[in-house]
């Protein structure tokens, strides 16, 4: 140690950083953006060159004045090492996504990405993203059929981007795969792409209009999550299926107004699941009673995610299932102990004929909104009594409704219904609180409980509102 070592020491201004060796500190620089990386170059000496030998490269084109720049700063940096070094991560969003750079396009430009992921195929890279959930349908770069082929990769997420047709996919140790936007070849090119995908825990698919797969099916013997999130409806022009058959899936997330048919086969393991569907049912395509393959296909999805425990699912969904009981009893969902249910309006009355087929439900937690704008229909009673919650200990009200009367009515339901319910807990918001929240408060203590152990409490909303 020198003298000036020793004297930093004394002062307690030893930079402890700099000790350590280089693998460890291109590690830690791995976590963060590459334009950051670069500026580190100018602590000393040392690190000047530093930032070259980290294993990977996270890259934005408005980190550039010009895409000639872009090209050759990427060209440069896989040009530092050879071809044999490993390459961890490897994250770019394709210069025809950003929307800060009047940037020319030709669509030659594609063949850069192409140069780029042939490289770092040979790299082994393991963590591959390419693209930005906000590109271009018309302006998608190709991903060459090379990436089939990379074995090394652990997680894939591609955003607007087209991918080429697969003559076979040997994706051995990919585990996270998002597809944003995607543009496939066919069906089958995406069928492929799961199949040959053989340890895959976690799927996001976001839906395009134009990615070319009208039933999208997810065969997976490893796959333990499942999101599905569909277009637009007003773009739909065919049919459109989705097929799930994952007998070790654990959560499954389905955000789609636009598919007709979700067909889900061996989910015994399923414990959590997020409804947002209505089976391509709108106001200008009502459910049609008489339509019976479509009352089968919703009877089949019920059954087949009757093993969930956690349940969020949305007023629209609520809706179609409510207009399907009016045709047949909705199957039991036996094992429901947790459900969350999201309103965007204040018709309560399509909730207690979906939670008679959760006869174990205990904690249901509710949030109303209501856009001024919106007059949605009016639901029609159906022809029998509220039934009984038996198993019902724990309700929230997050959001409560304006509308006073149609509260007093939901706060009615539970409190009368509910055998064993221990606690109602309701946020209050400010457009309660004044004079008019003490005629509610009367109006409240005045409902008959049925469990006698009852609990009813006001309570702000969480700081997060």
């Amino acid at each position: 140690m020198d003298d000036e070592d020793a004297a930093k020491r004394v002062r307690g201004n030893v930079d402890r950083l700099s000790e350590l060796p280089d693998n460890l500190l291109c590690q830690i620089l791995l976590n963060n953006p590459t334009k950051d990386v670069v500026k580190s170059s100018v602590l000393s000496q040392r690190w000047r060159n530093l930032w070259r030998h980290v294993p990977g490269l996270s890259l934005e084109p408005g980190d550039f004045p010009e895409y000639e720049a872009y090209v050759s700063f990427v060209d440069s940096f896989l040009g530092y090492n050879n071809s044999e070094s490993r390459l961890q991560k490897f994250k770019i969003k394709d210069k025809s996504l950003d929307r800060k750079h009047d940037w020319d396009w030709d669509y030659s430009h594609g063949d850069d990405v192409a140069r780029w992921i042939d490289a770092i195929v040979k790299r082994r890279v393991q963590h591959l993203h390419v693209g930005d959930s906000t590109g271009e349908v018309d302006k998608q770069a190709e991903i060459p059929s090379t990436v089939y082929n990379c074995e090394s990769l652990v997680s894939l997420k591609l955003f607007s981007v087209s991918l080429a047709n697969p003559k076979s996919v040997s994706f051995s140790c990919v585990k996270v795969m998002n597809l944003g936007n995607v543009r496939f070849v066919s069906d089958c090119a995406f069928e492929m792409l799961i199949l040959g995908s053989p340890v895959l825990e976690r799927l996001i698919v976001s839906r395009s209009p134009h990615d070319n797969v009208k039933v999208l099916r997810v065969c997976s013997q490893s796959l333990l999550s499942f999101t599905h999130m569909g277009h637009d409806v007003d773009f739909v022009e065919e049919e459109l299926v989705v097929v799930v058959d994952a007998p070790r899936l654990e959560k499954l997330q389905l955000y789609d107004q636009g598919t007709d048919s979700f067909v889900v086969k061996n989910l015994g393991s399923l414990v959590k699941v997020g409804l947002c569907v209505v089976f391509n049912l709108s106001s200008e395509k009502r459910f049609d009673p008489d339509d019976v393959p479509k009352r089968s296909m919703i009877r089949s999805f019920l059954v087949g995610i009757s093993s969930v425990r956690d349940m969020s699912i949305s007023s629209d969904t609520l809706e179609m299932i409510y207009n399907y009981s009016r045709c047949e009893r909705v199957p039991l969902l036996r094992n429901i102990t947790t459900l969350s249910a999201r309103f965007t309006d204040y018709r309560w009355e399509m909730l207690p004929v979906f939670l008679e087929s959760c006869p174990n439900l205990k904690s249901l937690s509710l949030r109303f909104s209501k856009s001024p704008w919106e007059q949605p229909d009016s639901i029609e009673p159906v022809a029998r009594p509220h039934g009984f919650l038996p198993s019902l200990e724990y309700v929230e009200i997050e959001q409560p409704m304006v509308d006073e009367v149609a509260e007093v009515e939901l706060l009615s339901y539970f409190l009368e219904k509910s055998r064993i319910l221990k606690k109602l807990t309701l946020f209050v918001f400010s457009s309660r609180e004044n004079e008019s929240s003490l005629v509610f408060l009367k109006k409240l203590l005045a409902i008959p409980r049925l469990s006698t152990s009852c609990q009813v409490v006001f309570s702000d909303p969480p700081s997060f509102w």
